[in-house]
């Protein structure tokens, strides 16, 4: 069989769930919502949204670790989480040392409301790196090699320099299990 064009198995950013970079964090939160129930007893297609300027052009994307993140400030003691692959090694009690080193997650859940009101999208979105693009006319090779190295569960995908759509680590997995012919 032969291996499928990046733009045959990514998601359109037309059929992405969308946020502006204005929009506040509790928008953000509605519209992650809204994408999961318009999926009904399907499966969950998106957990995070992309951003988008005044333009419509993508800027970022925010997800719902970036949002429970953005829920408890103590996190920016820590320095640049979305970097610190190695946390991921930790043991529990490391994590437990650090969560009450830093305060973290000390006030009720009930209490988030509050904290939501004040942020902004374009405060938690992530800025995409250049690791985490490919380009449309790219091979699937190289969108699994960037997918483990950087541990990505998605990429953005380009073309002419703007962002056309999504290629979700689960889409290539399951391109991949089709090409491989394993299926009985």
């Amino acid at each position: 069989m032969k291996t499928k064009a990046i733009k045959d198995i990514m998601v359109p950013v037309s059929d992405y769930a969308t946020v502006r970079e204005t929009a506040g964090l509790k928008e953000a939160l509605v519209a992650l919502e809204n994408e999961k129930r318009s999926y009904k007893d399907g499966p969950y297609r998106h957990r995070s949204l992309v951003v988008i300027d005044t333009n419509q052009h993508v800027v970022g994307r925010v997800s719902q670790i970036d949002i429970m993140r953005a829920l408890e400030p103590n996190y920016k003691n820590l320095g640049d989480t979305h970097r610190m692959g190695g946390l991921a090694r930790m043991t529990s009690a490391m994590l437990a040392t650090l969560r009450e080193e830093f305060q973290l997650w000390e006030r009720p859940v009930e209490s988030l409301p509050d904290v939501i009101a004040g942020q902004k999208v374009a405060d938690v979105m992530q800025v995409p790196s250049e690791g985490q693009f490919v380009w449309e006319t790219d091979t699937m090779n190289i969108a699994m090699h960037r997918i483990v190295m950087g541990q990505h569960h998605s990429l953005l995908v380009t073309r002419d320099k703007v962002i056309v759509g999504i290629l979700r680590s689960t889409d290539v997995f399951n391109a991949l299990y089709d090409m491989l012919e394993l299926a009985e």
